[in-house]
């Protein structure tokens, strides 16, 4: 008989004791599985929303919000002192010291329009501006030829030494020149397209002005799938407000000089607007996933540090039952080290099992849980560097566990131990 058949035959005499110690140990595991890819996974898609999206600072319209309560209940909040933003908004950005950071500057005007039974959204754009500052839009199969190439994400270290990972936007990377509408047309997101029964080359009227569709943008899951897009003076023609613009959308290539510097000269310049700096929340964002991952693992490490007191524990306890058994094969010519031997691989056996059932638990929590939790759209991959992970760190808390109820077995005298027979 070798060591390890009595290793399975004590695991399998005291299952239910096992079960408990496999279990507390399967938690801890899982815990941190779970934690750590959910974590990673929100790490992964913030980053890759902010490297997708082309625009860097928004600047909307200023406005003040008043919020009621009344018995604990909180009314929407009721906006007041609404500034607008105009087209010599727009002109100003030019007079900026920075401006040389300015890649791109896309204003809009957006309206709700009633087109017989159908509301829709129009967007007054220079579409060219658009489709650099939004890098995922393009016409439907690709007629116009614009091609998008892999965007070049670059890294760069902010003043308090962070990294943070943004696009390099490379304005060539698309083929714009033939994408110039004239007044009398409009581009259609696929949605507002299908909803209106409406292909290229199909006329639409808007306020009594008949306009062809000169194209259909492709499917992207975003807002401009709802949207029809004209140019400027015509959507405030139609919306009836002239030299208005809504939002004003930049691209910022941060290598060419502070960050600091240009929201400061924007707030200046603008003092009647909102500006939002993208890169500056998914930083702030970013510093919330920190904490989160200091509390997840935090009690990770609490449940783990359990895990491993009822390992060892339940070892020590497992070792005071089977003085007998010890003394028995200490007769038949065991050697101290053969003991520990048997404890120590009874612990390592629960601890790979325990490491493979939390590593496989922890990933099917974080991908079903982890969208729930995260409050976002994620998909958390099977990461097996964790299962390394898992599995190593258990092994370890297993050894350690047994080293104690491993020395308990090895040092009792066979004589002391053949009385209980």
């Amino acid at each position: 008989m070798q060591l390890y058949h009595i290793t399975l035959n004590n695991l399998r005499r005291r299952k239910a004791k096992m079960f408990f110690v496999l279990l507390g140990l399967a938690i801890g595991i899982a815990t941190i599985v779970s934690v750590y890819g959910v974590v990673e996974t929100m790490k992964t898609e913030m980053t890759r929303q902010v490297t997708e999206f082309g625009v860097n600072v928004v600047i909307t319209p200023d406005a003040g919000g008043l919020t009621f309560s009344y018995g604990g209940i909180t009314l929407p909040e009721i906006m007041y002192d609404v500034e607008q933003l105009s087209t010599e908004d727009v002109s100003k950005l030019d007079e900026l010291s920075s401006n040389n950071m300015i890649r791109v500057v896309a204003p809009k005007l957006m309206g709700m329009y009633q087109h017989g039974p159908h509301k829709v959204i129009l967007v007054g754009a220079n579409l060219s501006q658009e489709f650099q500052v939004k890098p995922w839009l393009r016409v439907q199969d690709q007629q116009y030829g614009f091609q998008i190439e892999e965007a070049q994400v670059e890294a760069i270290e902010t003043e308090d030494g962070k990294k943070m990972e943004f696009e390099n936007i490379d304005l060539s990377r698309q083929d714009l020149e033939q994408l110039n509408i004239s007044d009398g047309q409009v581009l259609m997101g696929s949605a507002v397209a299908a909803s209106l029964k409406l292909v290229e080359g199909d006329l639409i009227t808007l306020s009594g002005l008949e306009m062809e569709v000169y194209g259909i943008l492709a499917e992207s899951g975003s807002a401009e799938d709802q949207q029809i897009f004209m140019n400027i003076p015509v959507a405030q023609e139609i919306l009836g407000r002239p030299g208005e613009i809504t939002i004003i959308e930049m691209a910022v290539d941060y290598m060419s000089g502070s960050e600091e510097a240009l929201l400061s000269e924007l707030n200046q310049a603008l003092p009647h607007t909102h500006i939002t700096s993208l890169r500056q929340e998914t930083l702030r964002r970013d510093e919330m996933l920190v904490r989160l991952v200091r509390f997840g693992m935090a009690i990770s490490l609490l449940v783990l540090l359990v895990g491993m007191l009822v390992v060892s524990l339940t070892m020590s306890n497992s070792v005071r039952e089977r003085t007998r058994e010890i003394g028995v094969f200490r007769a038949l010519g065991f050697r101290k080290y053969h003991i520990a031997k048997i404890i120590m691989m009874e612990g390592l056996l629960i601890s790979v099992v325990g490491g493979l059932i939390g590593f496989i638990g922890g990933m099917l929590i974080a991908r079903y849980a982890g969208p729930i939790f995260a409050g976002m759209d994620i998909i958390v991959p099977w990461r097996f560097d964790l299962l390394l992970i898992a599995t190593g760190l258990a092994i370890a808390i297993g050894l350690i566990s047994s080293i104690y109820p491993a020395y308990q077995a090895a040092k009792q005298d066979p004589v002391e131990a053949l009385r209980f027979i």
